[in-house]
């Protein structure tokens, strides 16, 4: 017999922890302070940042980053949604994949697919031009990275990052210890 394990999960506390760190994606990167809503700002938020029903949505958590200094202008979003079961996020998850591909596609070009390892249970990436978005489901939680003015390779090093620190945080490990 199997024994039962519950998909991978993050609480609301946990989103803070889940968001990368300054330093954490490289020397480079800053940010500002990640934000994380829950209740009916995550119930109204979600449907709007993903074009899906968000059913079990538990909190949402975001943080901006770009790279430090005027030479490079690459810029990453990172997103997280937790969610009550993997099957919930799981439909987000393809629901959100679907909106940005149609509204890559609204502006003339649809953006081409891209492998992205990160080793997340699935995962969508496309590249429209030198935008890259990138959207993941591991467990309950679903990941979406918006990345801009960067490279494929670094767009998978900082979804690596993303999960890792969602499966360190769902373990109850502290990333950034």
């Amino acid at each position: 017999m199997t024994p039962h394990v519950p998909p991978v999960w993050v609480d609301t506390t946990g989103l803070y922890a889940a968001l990368p760190s300054d330093g954490s994606i490289g020397d480079v990167m800053v940010g500002g302070d990640p934000v994380v809503v829950q209740g009916d700002d995550a119930v109204k938020g979600c449907p709007e940042l993903t074009k899906s029903p968000c059913t079990g949505i538990q909190a949402i958590g975001n943080r901006d980053m770009e790279a430090r200094g005027s030479a490079d202008e690459a810029r990453v979003e990172f997103t997280l949604f937790t969610f009550a079961t993997a099957k919930d996020a799981s439909t987000t998850m393809k629901d959100l994949a679907d909106h940005e591909r149609k509204e890559s596609a609204g502006y003339g070009e649809p953006a081409q697919p891209v492998t992205v390892n990160a080793d997340a249970d699935e995962t969508v990436a496309m590249r429209d031009g030198d935008t890259f978005e990138v959207v993941m489901r591991i467990g309950a939680v679903v990941a979406h990275l918006h990345a801009s003015d960067t490279e494929l390779g670094n767009v998978e090093y900082a979804a690596k990052v993303q999960i890792a620190r969602v499966k360190s945080v769902a373990n109850g490990i502290n990333p950034d210890r």
